[in-house]
This record gives C-alpha cells, sequence and structure tokens, in this order.
C-alpha cells in the first residue's frame, strides 16, 4: 500500500508544471509615470494590464476610482487628471494586483475571473481555489 501511495505521488508531481508555486518567476512592473502640465501620465499602463492579464477597462476604472480623479486611456497610456505622485500610483497597482490577481490562499497570479450565477468569482488556476470579488 506504501508504494502505491508513493508511486502515485511520484506520477502526480511529474505532470505538475516545474512553475506552479514558484511566485519569483511573476514580477509587478513599476509604474512609470511623468507629469505633462497639470496632468501625469502612465506610460505602461498597457503593459501592466497584459502582465496581470486584466481587461483596461476594469484596471482603469479601478485606479481612478482609488486615486479619486478621472482619467482617460490612449494607446497603451493612461492619462490621469491632476498631479498625482509616482508612489501612490503604484501602491494602488500594487493594490489592485492583490485584490484581483494574487490568490488569496496560495498567492499564484494565475488567476481568473469569471462569473457565476450574477457573481464574480476569482478562480487560480494553481489551487483550483475560488473567491469572490
Amino acid at each position: 500500500m506504501v508504494n502505491d501511495y508513493e508511486d502515485l505521488l511520484e506520477k502526480g508531481m511529474s505532470e505538475v508544471p516545474d512553475e506552479a508555486g514558484e511566485s519569483e518567476r511573476f514580477e509587478l512592473p513599476v509604474a512609470d509615470t511623468r507629469k505633462d502640465g497639470s496632468k501625469t501620465v502612465m506610460t505602461n499602463f498597457g503593459e501592466i494590464a497584459d502582465v496581470i492579464s486584466r481587461d483596461q477597462d476594469r484596471f482603469s476604472k479601478y485606479l481612478q476610482d482609488e486615486l479619486g480623479t478621472s482619467a482617460r486611456v490612449d494607446g497603451d497610456e493612461m492619462i490621469l487628471n491632476g498631479e498625482i505622485r509616482r508612489g501612490n500610483v503604484q501602491a494602488k497597482v500594487k493594490q489592485f494586483a492583490e485584490e484581483y490577481v494574487f490568490c488569496p490562499e496560495c498567492e499564484s497570479p494565475d488567476t481568473e475571473i469569471v462569473k457565476e450565477k450574477g457573481v464574480e468569482i476569482l478562480k487560480c488556476q494553481a489551487c483550483g481555489a475560488r473567491n469572490p470579488l
């Protein structure tokens, strides 16, 4: 019986991808901002949305709500009304990732947002956890 368990464990471990559970492979980009008159331009907005695999509209609305300003997306840039410090923008990007990207159970970035019965769920592809948003 012990051999059966060890054989099954070995078989299961051989089927797990090497990168599963390695949070070091994911690095949240730093928000690159610059002042443009009375506006703040986040020049790598599109890149960050791609890296975290989230919809630009959701990401943009979240940042606007959290930073207390309005903005518009122009290509890969997000133009925020007002002068906002880079540290504040980066803190909100990190906060978004913690709430909408990283799994609360295993902290994997391999998640997706799915809608089930009208409720948005953060579904982890690494551990299978499902958490309502």
